[in-house]
């Protein structure tokens, strides 16, 4: 056997390696594909159905003579003794949740630096329910990421 038959037999080598190591990363990849998505959400007999979204009605267009004053607005609520200001200390931000849970739903959120009326704490003292001065929205934050105004 010559040199051609010896560089014959080592380029096949190298060219079975190649094709095997490429198979192996091509099968690896699909895997790693196929496993990493999150599997969808289960659902059970005890839940809620998805909220159905409702079309618009149409309002009729009123006459400038039925138009009816617009009612004053209401005063804000005044502030009990045990209410005081405090202002977010977390530079994400927070979630509004409905209930003292980190599961519960999130109603809103709230942005660092940003002052919420603290109405009550838990009984564990580690969420706060609180009141967005902008928006009137109510709910329930994380109490270590607050700090006291006043």
């Amino acid at each position: 056997m010559g040199w051609s038959g010896f560089f014959k037999g080592i380029s096949a080598t190298l060219i079975a390696c190649a094709l095997i190591g490429g198979g192996g990363f091509l099968a690896v990849q699909y895997l790693i594909n196929q496993y990493s998505a999150p599997p969808p959400r289960p659902t059970f007999p005890n839940d809620a159905p998805p909220a159905k979204a409702k079309a618009p009605a149409a309002k009729p267009n009123p006459s400038p003579a039925a138009a009816k004053p617009s009612p004053s607005p209401s005063p804000s609520p005044k502030p009990s003794p045990n209410e005081y200001r405090a202002r977010i200390t977390l530079s994400e931000g927070l979630n509004l949740r409905q209930k003292p849970d980190v599961d519960s739903d999130r109603v809103d959120g709230v942005d660092y630096n940003d002052e919420v009326l603290v109405l009550e704490e838990s009984a564990d003292k580690e969420w706060i329910k609180v009141r967005v001065p902008n928006s009137g929205t109510e709910g329930w934050l994380k109490a270590g990421y607050t700090e006291r105004l006043n």
